[in-house]
């Protein structure tokens, strides 16, 4: 059982660490929606179906992300501070992401991709991780713009095999 709780305390620092980028956003976006006058029902409609497929923003969405898993398997360094947006890199330092990266990667053993969860939007994915002793999932969202800078990385505890 001990054994269990240091996994998952290893988990919980990699989520609390890179979380940090994803609230930023996603609370912004709640506030401005929040606040906003209500709008038309026309209006309401529009922003109710999906935005456009931008395969220019799908594309470097998978390329960052093999990128950070590279680097979380030991194949390649961290991606460069450049690719990362100005708000991430304020909260969370390089080093920071290296020794999160090393300890769930020390916790969970090799990894493979075993599965990608799209959403509705070009710009945002989340990915399954098999790994030799959890499945990690792990989330991914870049800018919907170019340059498609990361905005947010958060993995999960991950669930652990028997």
């Amino acid at each position: 059982m001990i054994r269990s709780t240091r996994r998952w305390s290893r988990q919980a620092l990699a989520t609390t660490l890179l979380a940090a980028a994803v609230a930023a956003p996603a609370f912004a976006a709640e506030d401005n929606a929040a606040t906003a006058p209500a709008a038309p029902a026309d209006a309401q409609a529009q922003q109710q179906q999906a935005p456009q497929p931008n395969p220019a923003a799908e594309k470097a969405l998978n390329q960052r992300f093999q990128s950070v898993f590279a680097a979380f398997e030991g194949k390649a360094a961290l991606p460069e501070a450049k690719h990362f947006t100005e708000d991430f890199n304020k909260q969370v330092s390089a080093e920071q992401m290296k020794e999160v990266l090393q300890q769930v990667h020390q916790s969970v053993g090799a990894c493979k991709i075993a599965a990608q969860m799209r959403s509705p939007v070009s710009f945002a994915s989340g990915f399954l991780l098999q790994c030799e002793k959890a499945f990690v999932p792990m989330d991914i969202a870049v800018e919907d713009k170019a340059p498609y800078r990361i905005h947010s990385l958060l993995i999960r505890p991950g669930y652990w095999k028997k």
